[in-house]
């Protein structure tokens, strides 16, 4: 740390550590005046998400690099889900990413920030195919323990599932699936029914525009999503040669650049990273008890968000 603050003021940090060995480093760089973007989960209890939160309301600038909302599909999804075009939202099914990251996404296709909720939950092993890793394709197909994990969230109005499988990032065998339906119509991946101002039904996909394939010349890249002729994500990197999920990291690390640089919106705040842990806490203890968990108020509610 010496080292990096000697060297000069930087713009920000990006800060990839385990969520404990993070805290006393985000510190020294809020007490240095140093904005921080850092890893998820935004810390590792309540009271570190706490104490992470108070930083903030003190003056800090620290976000959290929470991308999964940002994958074109996701994103092309949550602004459906925003728009109106359902109705108002009553529940909404995720299975896209695991813990804190599925949870985030699920509240937005909510739409709810803070708002508490009755959780029941379980956590199943079950065995199943391997998926590729990082490196490569499984090295054989043997059978493998994973946990199953699903969560009832109960707001009142409105209900949440999150569902996830320990192998299911680029699994063969496990796909990614979201479901919102709302008054009016629903969601269903990337076909989305709703009734029509004349009374008829309609139904639209959400279509993939990329370049490449076959008699294309462009290269190899994403352009972005569409619904009926409308944009709903649109890659601010293209052409760049870059799969989903790194779009994703591209776009939170090039938001925090233009907060701190431009003050534009900034990325992703402590208080929603704190509330997405939280929630999985609460999950995890619904799960490991078998007994419906209510949540309560957490400080960050009401904390700001730094400028």
């Amino acid at each position: 740390m010496p080292e990096l603050l000697d060297g000069g003021h930087p713009d920000l940090v990006v800060l990839t550590l385990p969520a404990g060995a993070a805290q006393p480093v985000i510190r020294d760089l809020a007490a240095a005046g140093v904005p921080v973007l850092t890893e998820t989960p935004a810390a590792g209890t309540v009271e570190e998400l706490a104490a992470l939160q108070r930083l903030v309301d003190d003056g800090a600038c620290v976000h959290v690099a929470e991308q999964y909302h940002l994958e074109p599909l996701v994103e092309a999804q949550l602004a459906v889900a925003a728009s109106g075009l359902l109705g108002p939202v009553t529940d909404a099914h995720v299975a896209v990413a695991h813990d804190y990251h599925g949870l985030s996404v699920l509240r937005r296709a909510l739409g709810i920030t803070f708002e508490d909720a009755e959780i029941t939950a379980r956590r199943d092993v079950r065995r199943v195919l391997p998926s590729p890793s990082r490196s490569g394709d499984p090295e054989d197909l043997a059978l493998v323990d994973t946990v199953h994990a699903t969560a009832w969230l109960d707001l009142g109005g409105r209900l949440g599932t999150y569902e996830f499988d320990d192998v299911q990032y680029r699994s063969w065998v496990r796909s990614p699936a979201l479901l919102v339906r709302g008054e009016r119509g629903e969601l269903r991946d990337d076909v989305v029914r709703y009734v029509g101002a004349d009374g008829q039904p309609r139904r639209s996909v959400l279509e993939r525009v990329a370049a490449g394939g076959a008699g294309s010349h462009e290269g190899m890249f994403l352009r972005g999503y569409t619904l009926d002729g409308q944009w709903l994500y649109r890659n601010a990197f293209r052409p760049a040669r870059l799969p989903d999920d790194e779009l994703s990291i591209a776009r939170i690390v090039a938001d925090m650049a233009d907060h701190v640089l431009h003050g534009a919106t900034p990325p992703y705040s402590v208080a929603e990273a704190a509330q997405d842990q939280y929630l999985q806490l609460e999950v995890r203890r619904a799960a490991a008890s078998g007994e419906r968990v209510r949540t309560s108020p957490q400080p960050w509610a009401h904390g700001r968000t730094c400028a």
